[in-house]
């Protein structure tokens, strides 16, 4: 059995919540751990991870699906209360977290596409999403978490087969407990404003856009072309247009 579904005993699954330092509550299958986690949240719950070995209507950036077979990813969100300081750009940096989780396991060579999407090789292995709100008690933030971890080529959409990638067909098999147990580490970490400040510089030089000519999708506007030039101290992303330099808070960055 794989160890992630050893979460589904009670013993285990406390043991492990004491390692990590908050609740967790694991599906062998679910719709969507990020829709049951902000679901929890809006109840109260604390800080906690909601786990799944297959979701059956997983959410991605920007209203995309998350396409995902049993036991192939980790998926998992982690209620995040109080929210952190600066909960936008700590949610940003959360793509920092996965590539120095990966790292921690005999993964190198992470870059981010802006904000937070892990690449190997120039295709996506990973993926965050996040939802703040405020609740008069210092606010939650909620991340969805996506992993690839042990599929292969065939496992993906026809579609996505260019632009996606595993773990397992980077030759780097990854064990997913011991995954959910790094990147909730590195999670931890950035809640210290030094580390976040070094997450910054680490942000930056994993970039994979910075420097490359990209068109942004925003919703509600015209693609914005130009030249990707840096990552300002609040995590928005500065483009170069023949207009003058824009500045991007969220969008779709392709290259152009």
């Amino acid at each position: 059995m794989p160890r992630l579904r050893l979460l589904e005993h009670a013993a285990v699954r406390s043991a492990v919540a004491r390692e990590l330092g908050r609740d967790i509550e694991y599906h062998a299958s679910i719709d969507s751990t990020q829709t049951r986690a902000r679901a929890l949240a809006n109840e109260g719950s604390g800080p906690l991870i909601v786990v799944a070995d297959e979701q059956r209507a997983g959410q991605g950036t920007h209203g995309r699906a998350w396409h995902a077979a049993p036991g192939t990813s980790l998926l998992a969100s982690w209620i995040v209360r109080p929210a952190p300081a600066a909960p936008g750009l700590f949610a940003a940096l959360s793509g920092v977290a996965i590539a120095r989780a990966l790292e921690g396991l005999g993964t190198t060579g992470a870059h981010l596409k802006w904000p937070n999407d892990v690449e190997l090789a120039g295709k996506k292995v990973a993926g965050a999403l996040a939802h703040g709100s405020s609740d008069g008690g210092g606010g939650l933030l909620v991340i969805g978490i996506g992993v690839n971890a042990h599929q292969r080529a065939e496992d993906f959409p026809a579609e996505l087969r260019p632009t996606a990638t595993s773990l397992a067909m980077a030759g780097r098999p990854a064990d997913r407990l011991a995954l959910l147990a790094r990147i909730t580490a590195e999670l931890d970490r950035l809640d210290d404003k030094g580390e976040r400040a070094r997450a910054m510089d680490e942000w930056r030089e994993r970039c994979s856009v910075t420097g490359k000519r990209v068109e942004v999708r925003i919703a509600g506007r015209e693609p914005l072309g130009g030249v990707a030039m840096a990552i300002d101290d609040e995590g928005a992303l500065l483009i170069r247009t023949a207009a003058g330099v824009e500045r991007v808070i969220a969008g779709d960055v392709r290259p152009a």
